[in-house]
């Protein structure tokens, strides 16, 4: 990807344009600059001293690292906002792409209802058919809230019954009624402002309606609620956020529905790409805005009228509000009683790229060389007999520690800015969890609005009613195949089934029908829809096993048929074929693209509903308890850090709130439905650090005296460790070593130096600390020399600066210590924090070399 200069710094041109939003990166930006500035002055000082070059590499990584650094947070930052604009405008177009596959059934079912045929061909006058029509349509209507007219059509266009008589409109000449008439399609889906609702926009289902020998009598239209319906979307989708925006869109760019229509109003054209992916900036009435358009999914293989879902922020909005958003969500995570566990469990590093996870380390590894370049020169000066000299190398020893402080600061603004950016992903990492739990709670309850309207709509079917109350063959075999026509309109059921007041089965879709007719079920949801007197009733079964599931789990739908006196017939029973549906809705709230995620159905009382992992099934107890959610109301969410078999997830936890006038999904009862979106990430892990920065001892403040000493000191196995600063040659970074085949465990291997091969020493292992910890960057070499010349070096976790060391703070051995720490010569008592003083262990060359020596001898 090509780069671009910002103020001194490279970025990828992706997100160079979007930087001056960005507050943090810029933040940042400013801070590093004025570092760098710092550095590039303490470069021209450096030339005096002969360390320049020392000083300009270093400060060259630091600044390579610093774009690397804050090019990765622009990336990161424009992610997150397009991830949470992408997921949102793909929920929308989505969702309502199922609900209209819903529509495209409804128009089918209800072109076949007998009433509407029958009275069609009865060849009554023009009000009488409006009046039984009117009244038909009407109790389907009340079933279903999301039609705002049902109208039947004749061959010519005149309206000859509807349900909405405010509508002045008597005929129909749009271009939708001569394709469904032509009756090639099952059903005609047309969007447009039409003369048969005045002029205004809808959108409209078609089917034509036959008669008994397939002629073409005319057309039944069903006018959905697309305003009221994409109301309801954007609501739930941008609920509390006061800059997104939610958009239907058609191909061309087309604004059908908006979240705001005095922002972005209807029937604005914007000048947005459809086939772009990822994000994109359009400019609307003045104001820039960050997009996101996505394809609907489609569903049953239905693709929608071919809208796309688009979201948008502000773009001068769009980053501090996903922080906001983030932040505000990273409160909710532990709101529940006696919850400890929140964002803070979360170790944010497991979502981040390897890039991403390099720069501290690499800033780490920067920093420590500085240090070792330090500590070398302050050594170097000490060794140092020529004064001129000498002030020379102080002065560079001096400005090296300023060099190393500089360059402590960066690698603070790198902790900072990484720790800032872990703590926004954290946040997301639960908020994404929580809203994709929402979604999928949203799917089930429209899904079962769905079910329970059907069985009400099939219920006053006049063919299942005739066979209820001739039960003869013929009208048996009329309800089997008007059952199984009805079934293969709504593929999301196992079978329906026609039953008596007794249970006895009289009709059934599916060609193993005959195999259950006559048979007798006894089931308690079934003896409670034979005493429904409301055609607007409907009961449901609990989520249990069905033998008319085949034993297996599932909901069942029912609803009674009545007579024309209003008295019980029967029962009309739908099956839902559960598994495969929930597993669809659950499915579709999920990254394609992360594969860990998981996500459930379960019931208020824990029982598995349905699940997207093979070891959680349906009857089974829930994996997370069910105390998190026992005070859960409907529609209520939270965010939550659970442990599953140890392993810790983010969980999301959205309760059923039902759909419209369906509360079916949360009575408040135990077989209420919940959903989880569990996601397992990594426990924070306490680095094998040898940092024990609270452990170092700080000197207290004296007159400089002829008794002063000089330690070089570093830090291992938690102590800090010192020793005199002349018989210290220097520090080295790692290196291979040459192993010595049978050489005691401290014995780490052989070392060229100047020349010499030197003996190697794991001084936490010399010293009984047992295996050392610190590995790689975290290592250091320091080269020793006793009085006599013996050269050898030891692995030390850290280096920890040359000391100088007042009189007043050297104090010898305590009693007994000698015999328990040989290579120890005295203590140095820093300044009191608490309780306790800190104490440095001045080691001895001396007794290093004897006690390296009486081991090897040994």
């Amino acid at each position: 990807m090509s780069q671009v200069s910002v103020k001194g710094m490279l970025f990828d041109a992706e997100v160079a344009p979007l930087l001056p939003r960005m507050d943090s990166v810029n933040s940042h930006r400013e801070t590093l600059q004025r570092l760098q500035d710092n550095w590039d002055h303490l470069t021209l000082l450096g030339q005096m001293s002969g360390i320049a070059a020392d000083i300009t590499a270093t400060g060259e990584a630091f600044k390579s690292l610093s774009g690397q650094l804050l090019n990765t947070l622009a990336h990161r930052l424009l992610d997150n906002v397009v991830q949470q604009l992408q997921g949102k405008a793909q929920v929308a177009i989505d969702i309502l792409v199922r609900n209209l596959f819903e529509r495209t059934a409804d128009v089918g079912f209800l072109a076949t209802d007998t009433t509407v045929r029958q009275t069609l061909c009865a060849g009554l006058p023009a009000h009488e058919v409006q009046a039984i029509l009117a009244a038909r349509f009407k109790a389907y209507v009340a079933k279903y809230s999301v039609y705002d007219d049902v109208i039947v059509l004749g061959t010519d266009g005149r309206v000859l019954a509807r349900l909405d008589t405010t509508t002045q409109a008597t005929s129909c000449q749009h271009a939708f009624l001569t394709t469904t008439l032509g009756g090639q399609q099952a059903f005609v889906e047309s969007f447009d402002h039409m003369d048969v609702l005045d002029g205004r926009r809808g959108l409209m289902y078609a089917a034509p309606i036959r008669d008994e020998r397939a002629r073409v009598l005319g057309a039944l239209a069903l006018s959905f609620r697309l305003d009221d319906e994409m109301a309801g979307i954007f609501g739930h989708l941008i609920e509390g956020d006061p800059f997104q925006l939610l958009l239907l869109c058609d191909a061309r760019g087309d604004v059908i529905g908006s979240s705001d229509a005095f922002r972005i109003p209807l029937g604005t054209r914007l000048t947005l790409d459809p086939n772009k992916p990822g994000h994109q900036c359009v400019c609307f009435a003045g104001r820039l805005y960050l997009a996101v358009i996505t394809h609907a999914s489609g569903y049953q293989g239905y693709m929608g009228p071919g809208w796309l879902g688009c979201a948008l922020i502000p773009l001068e909005n769009a980053f501090d509000a996903t922080l906001s958003c983030m932040a505000k969500l990273g409160g909710c995570a532990s709101s529940q009683p006696g919850d400890a566990q929140g964002t803070q469990a979360i170790d944010a590093s497991a979502f981040f790229d390897e890039s991403l996870q390099a720069i501290p380390r690499q800033a780490q590894q920067i920093q420590k060389g500085l240090e070792r370049s330090v500590w070398n020169w302050e050594l170097h000066t000490r060794h140092q007999s020529d004064n001129r000299e000498a002030n020379n190398n102080r002065f560079a020893a001096a400005l090296l520690q300023q060099v190393g402080l500089t360059g402590e600061r960066i690698r603070h603004v790198f902790e900072q800015a990484i720790a800032e950016l872990g703590e926004s992903v954290a946040a997301s990492v639960l908020r994404d969890a929580t809203f994709r739990a929402s979604l999928a709670i949203d799917i089930m309850d429209r899904n079962l609005y769905e079910r329970a309207n059907d069985c009400r709509w099939w219920s006053l079917d006049g063919s299942l009613r005739e066979a209820l109350a001739r039960r003869d063959a013929a009208t048996q075999r009329k309800a089997c195949e008007v059952l199984t026509h009805i079934n293969s309109l709504y593929t999301v059921y196992t079978r329906l089934v026609l039953l008596d007041t007794q249970g006895e089965v009289v009709a059934m879709s599916g060609a193993d029908a005959p195999s259950w007719l006559g048979r007798t079920l006894d089931m308690p949801w079934l003896r409670s829809a034979t005493h429904l007197s409301d055609h607007q009733a409907w009961v449901k079964s609990g989520f249990e096993p069905s033998p008319l599931y085949e034993g297996r789990h599932t909901y069942v739908y029912a609803a009674a048929v009545h007579g024309d006196n209003g008295k019980a017939l029967g029962t009309i029973a739908i099956v839902f074929d559960g598994e495969p549906q929930f597993a669809a809705m659950l499915q579709d709230t999920l990254h394609a693209e992360d594969k860990r995620m998981q996500a459930l159905f379960v019931t208020r009382g824990g029982m598995v509903v349905a699940s997207t992992a093979a070891c959680f099934k349906a009857g089974d107890a829930s994996p997370v308890p069910a105390t998190l959610w026992a005070t859960l109301q409907a529609g209520q969410s939270l965010g939550h850090v659970v442990h599953i078999e140890g392993v810790p997830h983010a969980v999301g936890i959205s309760m059923a709130a039902g759909y419209r006038e369906y509360r079916g999904a949360c009575t408040g009862k135990s077989d209420d439905v919940l959903a989880l979106l569990l996601l397992p990430i990594r426990q924070p892990q306490a680095e094998a650090s040898n940092d024990t920065a609270a452990a170092r001892v700080v000197i207290p403040p004296a007159r400089q005296s002829n008794a002063d000493r000089a330690l070089a000191s570093f830090m291992c196995g938690g102590q800090h460790l010192g020793l005199d600063a002349d018989s210290v040659i220097e520090a080295m970074a790692p290196r291979p070593l040459t192993a010595i085949p049978g050489a005691p465990a401290y014995l780490a291997g052989l070392l060229l130096h100047q020349g010499k091969m030197l003996p190697v020493v794991h001084l936490r292992v010399l010293r009984g600390h047992g295996a050392d910890q610190a590995e790689g960057a975290h290592r250091m070499l320091v080269v020793c020399s006793s009085r006599d010349g013996f050269r050898f070096a030891l692995i030390v976790d850290e280096l920890a600066g040359i000391i100088k060391v007042p009189e007043s703070a050297q104090h010898a051995l305590p009693d007994g210590m000698a015999r328990f720490d040989p290579t120890a010569q005295g203590i140095v008592r820093g300044q009191a924090h608490g309780p306790h003083s800190p104490m440095m262990i001045v080691l001895d060359a001396n007794r290093l070399e004897a006690c390296l020596n009486g081991r090897q001898a040994a």
